[in-house]
């Protein structure tokens, strides 16, 4: 056994400090899984405001066409210009490249019927003859108050189609491989 030096220990005690604990963390460290969890969320959140912010971009024009239309003297000589005018600049900013662009009178009232969905159809208000609309010295308020009624509602009902043919991402390559129609 080993002898103890009952003379050295009050001195040793003494020269020995008291046993620090190590400080308490307070920080709350999370699982890997909930980091993947918070980044997953997050990632999701982002696309949603993505897809929002699309369809508010793509919606913006529809906004802008039907405040413009509301904005209109219908009792100007030209209101059925203005209209109509108001309309294909709408078309032109959803397909810069659609025929319809071209079409006037009878061509263009059947573009704009035939834009809206079957079962929508029923439910149009009164469109008068555009040609004669266009061309009347003074057009009837009625007439011009019916098409900018109709007006209205195609705007907020129309679901422009893909048209069938090229579109205009299919011109764009086809013209920067170099082949031209002559």
């Amino acid at each position: 056994m080993a002898t103890v030096n009952k003379h050295a220990q009050p001195e040793a005690l003494a020269q020995l400090a008291d046993i620090q604990e190590p400080a308490l963390s307070n920080d709350w460290y999370l699982a890997p899984g909930w980091w993947l969890l918070a980044v997953l969320v997050l990632t999701l959140l982002w696309l949603f405001y993505r897809k929002y912010r699309q369809h508010q971009l793509k919606q913006a024009p529809k906004g802008f066409a039907l405040k413009a239309l509301a904005a209109l003297d219908l009792g100007a000589p030209d209101a059925p210009a203005q209209i109509t005018a108001l309309l294909k600049r709408y078309l032109l900013n959803q397909q810069p490249d659609h025929p319809a662009l071209s079409y006037s009178g009878e061509a263009w009232r059947q573009f704009l019927l035939n834009s809206l969905h079957a079962n929508q159809q029923a439910a149009v208000p009164e469109l008068p003859d555009l040609l004669v609309l266009h061309y009347q010295g003074s057009p009837q308020h009625s007439d011009v108050q019916a098409y900018a009624s109709f007006a209205v509602y195609w705007l907020q009902h129309t679901v422009l189609r893909q048209q069938t043919g090229q579109t205009s991402a299919q011109n764009k390559t086809r013209f920067s491989k170099g082949a031209v129609d002559v």
